[in-house]
């Protein structure tokens, strides 16, 4: 017992000094453009998918309203999210190609994810990815506006995204609550970008 005791001290005590090792002598690369190992992606994604589920399994989806919700939350959509995740038909902003992970393609996240961790997302953003927290500067209800927009995503072509881009006025949409008083709008340029919906460390 002493031996297995001393040897757990004598592994712990070496883990940590090259824990510090790694930090103090800047051996990790924070590039944008190194990749991560699968094992490492893995260990990731898989976390973060977990924790979503976890947090987000206590949130009750509120009845979604049909195609003016829909409409709203494209508006938000376009301003908040669309330089990140590559809408319909559109190619590839520089923004979206410099992230690392890559922003997820959002019409295959809204069939694997339930609206509930869409909203999660969304709402509380995730951590070194990019994917801001839009709930410090915008209502619940203007979020859950981008989740109805999101959940159409899977059944959306390039036409039906070019139509609604054509018909929908410029600007967030606010009939579902708009920004709360708890900062200024966000524009393009403060979503440095999310994702994730997660998609990287998830966009």
């Amino acid at each position: 017992m002493k031996n297995v005791i001393i040897t757990i001290g004598i592994t712990i005590t070496i883990s940590t000094l090259l824990g510090l090792t790694v930090v103090y002598a800047g051996l990790f690369n924070v590039s944008a453009s190194w990749k991560d190992p699968a094992l490492v992606r893995w260990v990731l994604a898989t976390t973060r998918e977990n924790a979503v589920k976890s947090r987000a399994a206590s949130i009750k989806v509120p009845p979604m309203k049909g195609a003016q919700q829909v409409e709203e939350g494209f508006r938000s959509f376009r301003e908040m999210c669309a330089s990140c995740h590559t809408p319909p038909g559109t190619p590839v902003s520089p923004v979206a190609k410099g992230l690392n992970p890559e922003p997820p393609d959002l019409a295959r996240r809204a069939e694997q994810m339930s609206s509930a961790e869409l909203f999660w997302v969304i709402k509380n953003g995730i951590r070194m990815t990019g994917m801001p927290a839009w709930g410090p500067t915008h209502e619940d209800a203007e979020l859950w506006n981008i989740v109805a927009f999101v959940k159409t995503l899977p059944e959306m072509s390039s036409d039906d995204y070019r139509t609604l881009d054509q018909q929908a006025p410029e600007g967030h949409g606010h009939s579902g609550g708009g920004h709360n008083d708890k900062g200024s709008e966000p524009g393009l340029g403060d979503d440095s970008h999310h994702d994730d919906f997660g998609g990287g460390h998830t966009h």
